[in-house]
């Protein structure tokens, strides 16, 4: 029955003329992004998101790139796209970033199709809204490789002195605890209360932790601009993913994460994917945005 229904939504979503026009909940609206970009080539998942951009109306700049990764026995070039959207023009800059590459081999619903279509439901419902400060929405290539379309984004686009804060949103579509993270409990004193604030207006359960998979929150880290990655995964798993991470070891069978059994495998898959656990994570980074888009 769910992929009877995976199917009709699809067909809706991405192929009837009057979907503009008709009303969706927004998990559903969510839950179709994840089936359209699943599976298929960086290029093929790129190319699903500008058509979804061009459908909205909303403007995007398509950045080519190359970096050299260098091996045991030679040097390789890896070369990507990112996709850029902005909208306001405030002094200040806030971005939002989810990669849309997947590993090879595996359909990346999750991982990170979830993200995606997290923040494609944000810009088809936010852009019109009144902003002070510059938003720029990142949709990062090359995540899987190290973090290269991130890294390169934050070389030529992000200044220091305009920067306020990244949101980096990876893996979003299974559990209902939001896990956010890396979070510095002792130095963070402007970032926390905010998201701290996001937290009670949502009422969402949520662990914070001073570690996070690698991701492309990394990138901005590693130049200390202020940045904070959002995940969505099943209850406990918070604290499973935090003590795999701070022992820096393989856990045995019984504290593995559930979110990674299904991760980077060919079983990342759409039907796994729940559209609540989408709608959590696109209701916190909502309203996480407005909060820091009040600040000054």
């Amino acid at each position: 029955m769910k992929k009877k229904y995976a199917a009709m939504l699809l067909l809706f979503c991405f192929l009837s003329p009057a979907f503009a026009q008709t009303p969706v909940a927004i998990e559903d609206e969510l839950y179709g992004y994840v089936l359209g970009i699943e599976g298929g080539s960086s290029q093929r998942r790129g190319d699903f998101i500008k058509d979804q951009l061009k459908q909205m109306g909303a403007g995007y700049v398509a950045v080519p790139f190359s970096s050299p990764s260098t091996g045991k026995n030679d040097t390789t070039i890896i070369t990507g796209e990112n996709i850029i959207v902005r909208f306001g023009h405030g002094e200040k800059k806030i971005i939002i970033g989810a990669h849309y590459d997947a590993t090879e081999g595996s359909p990346g619903a999750n991982d990170n199709g979830s993200g995606v279509a997290v923040v494609l439901g944000l810009i088809n419902h936010l852009r019109s809204e009144e902003w002070k400060h510059t938003i720029e929405i990142c949709f990062f290539d090359k995540e899987e490789q190290g973090c290269i379309g991130s890294a390169q984004y934050v070389q030529k686009y992000v200044l220091p002195k305009s920067h306020l804060a990244m949101i980096n949103l990876d893996v979003e579509g299974t559990g209902d605890e939001l896990y956010i993270g890396p979070v510095d409990f002792k130095t963070d004193q402007v970032f926390l209360p905010i998201v701290h604030e996001a937290e009670q207006q949502t009422g969402f359960p949520s662990v914070e932790r001073s570690v996070y998979p690698e991701s492309d929150y990394l990138s901005f880290a590693r130049y200390h601009l202020t940045n904070i990655s959002i995940s969505v995964v099943p209850k406990g798993d918070g604290d499973r993913l935090s003590r795999m991470l701070s022992s820096g070891g393989k856990p045995d069978s019984s504290a593995l994460p559930h979110v990674l059994i299904a991760m980077h495998t060919p079983y990342d898959r759409s039907s796994l994917i729940e559209p609540k656990a989408l709608k959590m994570s696109y209701e916190f980074t909502k309203t996480l945005l407005f909060l820091l888009n009040s600040r000054r």
